[in-house]
């Protein structure tokens, strides 16, 4: 197995995968978007998921909804070893509701949607935030906090609302007034987003995992491209820290390589 962070009482991978790619959300252009829903089938999924594990990755993570919850619990009950790491719905008059639900899944952590996080902020209604992570905590699972705005984060820490962890967007696809480099699905990908982010993540006291340390797909030119996100990634956070990568294997082994990018990057921050 990979090296791990712990989560209160659970040992999760530093590596751990993602769900957009099952449901064809690719955060890149349509085209990918369709190849990704033709590609993952029900048995497709379930091998790259095994994949996975076969690569020394013990979790994934996704939103607490069909069909993605769905896939996920009948690969476990087929006997698949991925722990889930779930998201609320991203729907505040929903929220409970769909939290309900997704706790009937077996969920081994859950965190507050990030959209539904950035919602809040740009609404000036973060005061909300430590009742919506309450109600996790009464579910008696890890709780975490999910954000594209650093200043979500930042919130969190400044108002003693400890998560037991935190994902955090590297890039920024909620900023609403950017007015270039717009891709077909109308969202913003801008560099200058990233070393923020990471210097938000190093302050913060609880585990992390990075998201979108590959910009989907935008730093996938070529391997070297790949490994040199995951060197950046893991040199820019703090020990122990982890990232969340989506894969889609139909074109290279991307869990194997995956896995030993994180293990490259890790022997590289750690000095060894």
């Amino acid at each position: 197995m990979l090296p791990t962070m712990k989560i209160r009482d659970i040992e999760v991978t530093r590596l751990i995968v993602g769900s957009n790619p099952f449901t064809g959300k690719s955060h890149l252009d349509a085209g990918t978007d369709a190849d990704m829903k033709s590609y993952f089938t029900e048995e497709q999924a379930f091998a790259m998921l095994d994949r996975c594990v076969e690569a020394g990755i013990n979790g994934m993570q996704s939103r607490g909804s069909m069909p993605t919850m769905g896939l996920l619990h009948r690969y476990r009950q087929a006997g698949g070893k991925l722990m889930w790491l779930a998201q609320t719905g991203k729907n505040l008059t929903t929220y409970e509701e769909e939290l309900d639900e997704l706790m009937k899944y077996d969920p081994a952590a859950v965190c507050i949607h990030g959209e539904l996080a950035d919602e809040l902020y740009m609404a000036g209604q973060l005061d909300k935030l430590g009742g919506l992570l309450d109600k996790i905590r009464a579910k008696n699972v890890p709780c975490g906090i999910c954000a594209h705005f650093p200043e979500v984060l930042s919130y969190a820490e400044e108002k003693g609302l400890v998560p037991d962890y935190y994902m955090a967007s590297v890039y920024n696809l909620m900023q609403p007034d950017r007015s270039h480099d717009v891709n077909p699905t109308g969202e913003r990908f801008e560099d200058s987003d990233v070393p923020k982010m990471y210097e938000v993540i190093r302050s913060l006291s609880a585990p992390t995992f990075a998201l979108k340390i590959l910009g989907a797909g935008r730093k996938c030119a070529t391997q070297e491209q790949v490994r040199e996100a995951f060197v950046n990634a893991f040199a820019s956070m703090k020990p122990g820290d982890g990232v969340l990568v989506g894969m889609f294997d139909k074109y290279i082994e991307q869990p194997r390589l995956n896995a030993e990018y994180t293990l490259d990057a890790i022997r590289l921050a750690e000095g060894k």
